[in-house]
């Protein structure tokens, strides 16, 4: 019997429910949901039989689809083995048809229903009928009684059933769950070619246009674009340095931005008129600023991101509503009456009421889903993403079914995965009519690069291979370096022969260090922190044999361990804890022999320390970036080497240990430790630079010469419409 007539079926210990859609094993739900399930109800209605990649595609995608079909067959394959416990080298169930496609090998247990048979009553003989004549005739009488009181019964019982029946109904259609979204078609709404803002930026919309942020050379930008695409245009705000869009007012005629000021070193909250008009400036000292549904008042932030409040727009009338861990993101529902938060460092979501009542987490299994998201204007759907080990997907969630489930004391439903690549998705905004979704895609690539003064611009370096973080061993034949979008360790030769990977997911590397000895690498691994920044989440510290093995884990703890850095005899670790923007933080020396910590005396609110290469002094940053400070062993006192209305980053060590370089300001220089001279080295504007784990920026080494090393941005980023079908 194909399976499309039937509604289960099993194989092994597993058991399909084509009805629902899910996999049970051994009748133990598993968590398996889209694509993976479509493809193994396709490949058990023709078992033993080639299913096609092409026969695929037209099962799970519509033909105007814009995607890497062949990449997310294969994503969904992988999946759906790993469910099943199968291998495609030695398959029990799902067998790979190189280049064609793929067929089912399993037995299907075909289940069959089976009724039962009553048996008749004995027909009475006649000897019988003639003894019970009279008896028969005398109980007619009580028989038409006792008939007409079934009756009563029967239609008292119908009476009841009819009422309960509509009753049922009315239960059932107030709170049935809203059919899911599935994305069948997209297309690009942008084609600036300018990298899009991320972090706690939004894109909002006002049913008509499409407003967002992008990193253009001369800063931050303010833009707009039909919801059906076109040319962008900018929004000139007045606001001096960069307002990031936060929010759109209800009726759309303003948007809300949040702006750091530097001199006061705070976020204030400023308003622009639409569409078009100077920005004005509403409440100061707010952080992540939404509007209250009625427009009167903001929620916010305060007290280093832990705390929820409320305040009127002419800035009275605070009220402290709930404390929550460390926001992230922050986003008000439709209906105004719930505030849903992303927290730090577990990259957990939270809710609350809108008064700061019961706040309380929610699909904690998705980590790495840090936006506070989005909701279709009906508030039925929740739009968030979540990390998969290589880029962000979009995922839906069933509110009203979620919330129905959780009041009944019920496991809530999982939510359900909306893209599978190949793009990075970022933040999302939901049409007004709910049948399209924008947000921001990317394909992260880059190219590595070095400066060249003689024509004064960065070129490809090392055949240009997407990759950061490079580190030379000390005889300058060895390099360490990210892969760039996967986050994986690896080392080669300095012609790029004799490559390695040395880590694989889920570790995150960021920063790794050759031993002066050649022989280890010390890295910083970031897979449960924050991809926005470094400082202040939930990173580790290991070392690998730069010949291959598992890393060993040297530092973990709460605060996080950052930016570990060799003494130069090998013996020792300097390391930070806390960070940028993160306090406390000091300074701290790991022995390795004794593996005892001890702090570097003054150290208080300093990061990213690096070693000199003769051992005398430590380079390091205040957490505001502000300045750059200098420690001499033999004093035991720190000294301040240079400091300036922007932030410095990436400090590095000359190979003679007699000058320092930085960036700062997007400008790159050299400092001089002995006369304090400051020199302009490289001017890169205009170079786009992108890191591992890095949205808002990059990265910045120095080779053994001395020459400046980054990763150019290559990637491609535009705002998509995805357009949705309601199933």
């Amino acid at each position: 019997m194909p399976v499309g007539e039937k509604q289960t079926l099993r194989f092994g210990p597993f058991l399909l429910d084509t009805q629902i859609g899910q996999l049970r094993k051994n009748g133990v739900g598993l968590k398996l949901q889209g694509q993976p399930i479509q493809i193994l109800e396709l490949l058990l209605e023709k078992p033993q039989q080639l299913v096609t990649r092409e026969e695929i595609r037209q099962r799970l995608w519509a033909s105007d689809t814009f995607v890497d079909f062949d990449h997310s067959i294969d994503t969904a394959v992988k999946k759906l083995r790993q469910a099943l416990g199968d291998e495609a080298e030695k398959p029990r169930y799902i067998e790979t048809v190189p280049k064609r496609g793929y067929r089912f090998i399993g037995q299907i247990n075909h289940e069959e229903s089976h009724g039962e048979i009553l048996a008749a009553p004995q027909s009475a003989g006649p000897d019988s009928v003639e003894r019970n004549v009279t008896t028969l005739a005398d109980a007619a009488i009580s028989a038409s009684a006792a008939a007409k009181n079934r009756s009563r019964r029967i239609a008292a019982v119908a009476v009841v059933a009819l009422l309960a029946a509509v009753v049922s109904s009315l239960i059932y259609w107030a709170t049935r769950p809203p059919p899911m979204p599935r994305i069948v078609g997209s297309h690009a709404l942008t084609k600036t070619g300018y990298r899009k803002a991320r972090g706690q930026a939004r894109l909002v919309t006002d049913g008509g246009y499409i407003y967002f942020q992008e990193d253009r050379p001369s800063g931050l930008a303010t833009m707009q674009v039909g919801v059906n695409g076109g040319e962008a245009s900018l929004i000139s705000t007045g606001i001096t340095g960069s307002g990031t869009l936060r929010d759109i007012s209800k009726d759309g005629s303003e948007l809300l931005l949040s702006v750091f000021d530097a001199k006061a070193n705070r976020f204030d909250a400023w308003i622009q008129p639409l569409p078009a008009g100077p920005a004005r400036l509403v409440v100061k000292d707010v952080n992540l600023p939404v509007w209250t549904r009625d427009g009167r008042a903001l929620l916010f932030t305060r007290n280093d991101g832990h705390e929820l409040y409320r305040m009127d727009l002419d800035g009275t009338g605070a009220q402290r509503l709930a404390e929550f861990p460390l926001f992230a993101d922050l986003a008000l529902s439709p209906d105004g009456k719930r505030v849903r938060v992303s927290v730090r460092p577990t990259r957990s979501l939270w809710e609350a009421g809108s008064d700061g009542s019961g706040p309380h987490p929610i699909l904690s299994e998705h980590r790495d889903g840090w936006s506070a998201g989005t909701w279709s204007p009906d508030g039925s759907v929740y739009y968030f993403r979540s990390w998969d080990g290589e880029r962000y997907n979009l995922w839906g969630l069933n509110e009203r079914s979620h919330r129905w489930q959780t009041w009944w004391g019920k496991k809530p439903p999982e939510p359900v995965q909306l893209t599978f690549g190949p793009f990075t998705i970022g933040g999302g905004a939901a049409g007004k009519d709910g049948r399209q979704l924008c947000a921001t895609a990317s394909e992260p690539h880059g190219e590595l690069s070095v400066w060249d003064s003689k024509v004064g611009q960065f070129v490809p370096y090392l055949s240009g291979i997407s990759a950061c973080y490079v580190d030379f061993s000390r005889d300058g034949q060895w390099i360490a370096y990210v892969s760039y979008p996967e986050g994986n360790l690896w080392r080669s030769r300095i012609d790029g022969s004799e490559r390695m990977q040395l880590t694989s997911p889920p570790l995150a590397v960021i920063n790794p260090r050759w031993s002066p000895d050649g022989k280890q690498i010390l890295f910083m691994d970031w897979s449960g922190g924050d991809r926005r920044h470094m400082g202040g989440d939930v990173s580790r510290v290991y070392v690998v044999s730069a010949d291959g093995g598992a890393p060993l884990l040297l530092l973990a703890g709460n605060p996080s361990p950052t930016d570990p850095n060799w003494s130069p005899d090998g013996n020792a670790i300097v390391y930070a804890v806390g960070g940028v923007g993160v306090s406390p933080a000091e300074i701290r020396v790991l022995d390795i022999r004794t593996l005892k910590s001890t702090k570097i005396p003054g150290s208080d609110t300093l990061w990213s320390p690096r070693w000199s290469p003769n051992g005398k002094h430590l380079v390091a940053l205040t957490t505001g970036n502000s300045k750059l400070m200098l420690y001499t062993f033999a004093t035991q006192s720190w000294d301040e080497l240079a400091s300036g209305s922007t932030s410095f980053n990436w400090p590095s060590w000359s190979r003679d240990s007699r000058q320092i370089f930085f960036e700062e300001g997007g400008l790159l220089f050299r400092i001089t430790v002995v006369t304090r001279k400051k020199e302009l080295i490289a001017d890169p504007r205009g170079f786009r630079s992108a890191a591992y784990f890095i949205y808002n920026g990059g990265w910045f080494g120095i080779t053994p010469d001395g020459r400046p090393i980054a990763m150019r941005d290559t990637a491609t980023e535009e705002i998509y419409a995805f357009d949705l079908e309601y199933k």
